[in-house]
């Protein structure tokens, strides 16, 4: 299994049944609720999946895992329902990264997390308006503002 080569989809499948598969639906459900999806479609190479596609396929693997299981372990749940959130956070991503490794992991963060955004196309925005007098002048600026800080003391 190369996650390098997996789809989005495929990632968030697997991801999925992975948390299933240890923590249960309930847990699954949980985990899903502390990183909640994008508001926005999610792109990577070639590939988007909007928070319904994550819905879709959640739904999905909830119907399979319910096939095959009839009877949840009740002890383990009850020792997951008495953990913090984050403390369930790290659980869930550890179980990822555990089954698909780091990069597999960051994936999955990467298409569920809020605010991941792509800092370089952000910085590019701002950073090609800026000329050469623009930023020797914001720097002489600062070095002025930090001189007379210094004075006061």
């Amino acid at each position: 299994m190369d996650v390098l080569e997996m789809t989005n989809t495929k990632i968030y499948e697997l991801s999925l049944q992975i948390l299933v598969e240890h923590l249960g639906i309930d847990g699954t459900s949980r985990f899903l609720s502390i990183c909640k999806p994008r508001k926005n479609q999610t792109s990577a190479v070639g590939e988007q999946l909007s928070r319904s596609v994550m819905e879709s396929i959640q739904e999905r693997v909830y119907r399979m895992h319910a096939a095959q299981q009839s009877v949840p372990n009740n002890e383990n749940i009850r020792s997951l329902d008495q953990l913090s959130d984050m403390t369930f956070y790290k659980l869930g991503i550890g179980t990822i990264a555990d089954a698909l490794g780091p990069v597999g992991m960051a994936r999955f963060i990467r298409i569920r997390r809020p605010n991941t955004i792509d800092y370089t196309a952000e910085r590019h925005k701002w950073l090609d308006k800026l000329d050469k007098d623009t930023i020797l002048t914001g720097i002489q600026q600062i070095q002025q503002s930090r001189c007379a800080f210094d004075n006061r003391r």
